[in-house]
């Protein structure tokens, strides 16, 4: 074989294999999580100028989800919905099969060949995103230069493609099974708060506050998930608890205070047996205990006490004093203030107290 052709066939050979590793790590990206928003922005990252579109559940329209490289809110108001047979994103998903533009201004299929001119873009190629023989979307690339794209080109971007549309299709599923499990939690709360009238709707408010403090702690997104489950489960060991104990208008007696302190360890106990909620069993567990190591179960003090625990205590204390009680009624919020800055490094966390002051002072304006 002649010297220029074994040093083409190395270069093609080189090529080949920059675009295969390249097409790996691209892989591994985008399948080592399963939240769709963060797949969606790995896909873009991986791209250049490019849109991604998802079928919508009728299957008859294609929605914009993702865009890179074009800067504008234009892009997104012009093209965010597409039907099936329409354009070359519904072409490609009703003929199952990639579309090449080697130049936009000369094909007459395309929707918009304005605008994507003014960006200065000439080519594109679109694939089908497709998932066990199932097309769920298209990924349109995007290039400034006229026929810049051929049929291997093609090629390597379906394979990328199939890699996008597994891990698509992974985050979808894993998305219904969070909403199906907080849904089956939602239930579990409710039915611990319809056990005393009064304070219906508790746990829902104990989460939601908590989702504020840790958005302003900056918490990480599997940091808040715990703490949101467990702001709605933290009182779940209440659920063994006779009705006239929760309900008693009087303080409780010695025997009565006792079965009710059991409460966060029951409810840890419980959490612990279903497997995708174990992470809870310590915040349930300890969020009665106080911050100078005074509190139950465990006399836990300062930072020994986990973190969720410690915005729990705190927001669940306001919730009970935002509350109407069988003994007393709902405190004023100037008195509750009062409470709350003068239990900071006794009852409470103080520098926890200090931020949901502010989230609170916020909320009142």
């Amino acid at each position: 074989m002649p010297q220029k052709e074994k040093n083409s066939l190395k270069e093609n050979l080189k090529k080949k294999i920059e675009e295969f590793s390249a097409l790996y790590e691209v892989g591994k990206s985008i399948s080592s999580t399963l939240h769709l928003d963060e797949v969606l922005a790995l896909i873009k990252k991986k791209t250049a100028t490019c849109s991604l579109r998802l079928l919508d559940r009728s299957g008859c329209e294609l929605l914009l989800r993702s865009s890179y490289g074009f800067n504008d809110k234009k892009f997104n108001k012009i093209k965010r919905t597409i039907k099936v047979g329409e354009s070359i994103a519904g072409r490609v998903v009703k003929n199952s099969r990639p579309y090449i533009i080697n130049d936009l201004r000369e094909d007459k299929n395309y929707k918009y060949p304005n605008y994507v001119m003014q960006k200065g873009l000439r080519s594109l190629v679109t694939v089908p995103l497709v998932q066990k023989d199932k097309i769920i979307g298209v990924l349109s690339i995007y290039n400034t230069k006229i026929g810049q794209y051929s049929q291997e080109d093609v090629k390597l971007l379906s394979m990328f493609a199939s890699q996008a549309a597994i891990a698509i299709e992974n985050a979808r599923l894993f998305e219904q099974a969070q909403t199906g499990y907080l849904n089956t939690i939602r239930t579990l709360s409710n039915i611990i708060d319809a056990k005393d009238s009064q304070t219906f709707g508790h746990s829902e408010r104990v989460m939601e506050h908590c989702m504020s403090i840790a958005q302003v702690l900056k918490l990480s997104d599997g940091q808040k998930e715990i703490l949101k489950y467990a702001g709605l489960l933290h009182d779940i060991g209440k659920i063994g608890i006779d009705v006239g104990i929760l309900r008693k208008p009087s303080k409780l007696s010695n025997d009565e205070w006792k079965i009710m302190a059991m409460h966060p360890v029951v409810g840890s106990g419980i959490v612990e047996q279903i497997g995708f909620l174990d992470d809870l069993a310590p915040i349930i567990l300890y969020h009665h205990e106080r911050y100078d190591g005074k509190g139950y179960p465990s006399k836990l003090k300062k930072e020994k006490i986990p973190l969720g625990a410690r915005i729990l205590s705190i927001v669940d204390a306001y919730e009970a004093m935002v509350s109407d009680r069988p003994y007393r009624k709902a405190l004023s919020f100037k008195k509750i203030k009062q409470e709350l800055t003068e239990g900071a490094g006794t009852q409470f966390d103080p520098y926890i107290v200090k931020i949901f002051l502010r989230i609170l002072n916020k909320k009142k304006r």
